[in-house]
């Protein structure tokens, strides 16, 4: 019996004296050698699509340059085409002939790694956008309604 108090108090006091040592001692840093986690959307990842829409500017057999308002300034976006491109005009097939420079287009482009983004489909009978919003039923100018006269 007193060895097996002995040993409870050993024990105890072993217990005892590492929990105040742990407590003493500060935390560490996480390692600066480490990668953070990163977590990016799926959206920017590489090989998602996303969509574009545009002026046709130039095309040729390998890229098509577009801008995306008529604005004198805007910018120049450039897409690769390809042979796996799908070329469309509304629902109905079509082909890189029917896009010429001045026509609007629009479609899903592939997002590449390196370079310029690939087109996966293009639509070649997109309307230009409205310039400005046509205003709501009622709230646009109307002109009173006249009385009748007796």
């Amino acid at each position: 019996m007193k060895l097996a108090l002995r040993f409870l108090v050993v024990a105890f006091a072993v217990l005892a004296v590492s929990a105040v040592n742990a407590a003493d001692t500060p935390k560490k840093a996480p390692a600066k050698d480490a990668p953070a986690k990163k977590e990016t959307p799926k959206k920017a990842a590489a090989g998602d699509t996303m969509p574009f829409y545009g002026k046709v500017v130039a095309i040729t057999t390998r890229t098509l340059t577009i801008v995306r308002s008529d604005a004198a300034d805007a910018p120049e976006v450039k897409f690769a085409v390809n042979a796996s491109t799908e070329y469309v005009n509304g629902d109905k097939p079509s082909s890189i002939d029917a896009v010429k420079p001045g026509a609007w287009v629009g479609g899903a482009a592939k997002k590449a790694a390196e370079g310029n983004d690939v087109i996966v489909k293009l639509n070649v009978g997109v309307k230009q956008k409205a310039k400005g919003k046509a205003p709501a039923k009622g709230k646009g100018k109307t002109e009173p309604a006249k009385k009748k006269s007796e």
